[in-house]
């Protein structure tokens, strides 16, 4: 089955509006000047560091505690819309973004990999949800690479960084070292055909909406294959994991094993130096419905009856970090840029219809 013009939602990729979640439409974003802003939603542009244009959407009421969620590869920010109305509807402000040459961000003419992501991408959403909610600070949701480029992140930050009030990670690893030999082999194959292409289409990858960046692929063949995570420069970004203490909560699919293998997930988690953390399996033999796989722990049916409720009930459990720190730490911890964002589109309210 070819998957190159259709979304995940049955729906061909050249009629996506970016602002449709839940029946409600923006509007596709423009340069020209916006209506008023909305308290419930609202489309807009953020410039990275090296000039490239990321499309964010917000969720949710203004004043409500600030999420980020993040999707993963062969994706956009339409995988983290149903979770992000959901959590919208029950008290938080969600915020969502495409990548670079995802959705309806730029495509950079230079390729790029997770590192890329993690200094140019991550920094820049970051600073725009801050310079509109602060001073509460965001919590980040990340599924698959969109958790793994928030780690990437924190991990070349200052021990204990604050500008995160918490991170919940959807099957996230990328240095898993227990797979099969099998399994091991369709990695040393995939990486050696990725150089042949810039890109990857979509219609390689069952359910992908989007195509992906060899460069990034190369990248996380390399890291599976050797087990660790380092950067170009020879940074260890596990190791570098340790000295950060925000609250960690890791999920992995008990049928994931070939993406994100539960040893993997594991691992990522237990680099950190939190002393709260949480590692969750989600298999029929820890009490749920099914052994998730990749996909599934996200966008299912299953998973809005009883992932989306671990999820909320994690946040609502450490939502007192979201609030702003006593003065005296505030003026050591918070960033003061020059504002990058452009406020493109906006529309009414985006009620839960349930």
């Amino acid at each position: 089955m070819n998957f190159s013009n259709t979304s995940k939602f049955g729906q061909s990729k050249r009629d996506i509006n970016p602002g449709i979640f839940n029946g409600h439409v923006t509007g596709p974003a423009s340069d020209a000047s916006p209506p008023p802003l909305s308290d419930r939603f609202l489309t807009m542009h953020t410039l990275t560091d090296d000039g490239t244009r990321l499309f964010l959407s917000r969720m949710g009421d203004r004043g409500s505690p600030p999420l980020i969620l993040a999707h993963g590869t062969f994706s956009n920010q339409r995988s983290c819309a149903p979770l992000a109305s959901h959590l919208a509807a029950r008290g938080w402000q969600c915020w969502l973004f495409d990548w670079r040459g995802h959705g309806h961000s730029d495509t950079p003419r230079r390729s790029f990999d997770f590192e890329t992501l993690a200094t140019q991408d991550v920094p820049a959403v970051l600073r725009a949800v801050e310079e509109n909610c602060a001073p509460l600070r965001p919590f980040w949701l990340g599924h698959s690479a969109g958790a793994v480029i928030a780690a990437m992140w924190l991990a070349r930050q200052a021990p204990a960084c604050e500008r995160l009030a918490g991170l919940q990670m959807l099957a996230a690893q990328a240095s898993s070292r227990q797979r099969s030999w099998a399994m091991q082999q369709k990695i040393r194959l995939i990486s050696c055909l990725l150089p042949l292409r810039r890109q990857i289409a979509s219609h390689w990858m069952p359910l992908a909406t989007e195509a992906e960046s060899s460069r990034l692929l190369r990248q996380w063949c390399r890291w599976n294959l050797q087990g660790r995570m380092q950067g170009g420069d020879g940074f260890d970004y596990l190791a570098a994991l340790g000295r950060q203490q925000l609250p960690v909560l890791a999920l992995a699919g008990g049928g994931d094993d070939f993406i994100s293998p539960t040893e993997g997930c594991q691992r990522l988690l237990d680099s950190f130096g939190s002393t709260s953390k949480r590692y969750v399996l989600c298999s029929q033999a820890q009490g749920f419905v099914e052994d998730y796989s990749h996909e599934r722990l996200l966008l299912s049916k299953n998973a809005k009856n009883e992932i989306w409720p671990l999820l909320e009930n994690w946040l609502h459990q450490h939502m007192a970090r979201s609030e702003p720190e006593p003065l005296s730490k505030q003026n050591s911890l918070l960033l003061t840029p020059t504002s990058r964002v452009t406020v493109l589109a906006d529309s009414g309210s985006n009620g839960d219809p349930r």
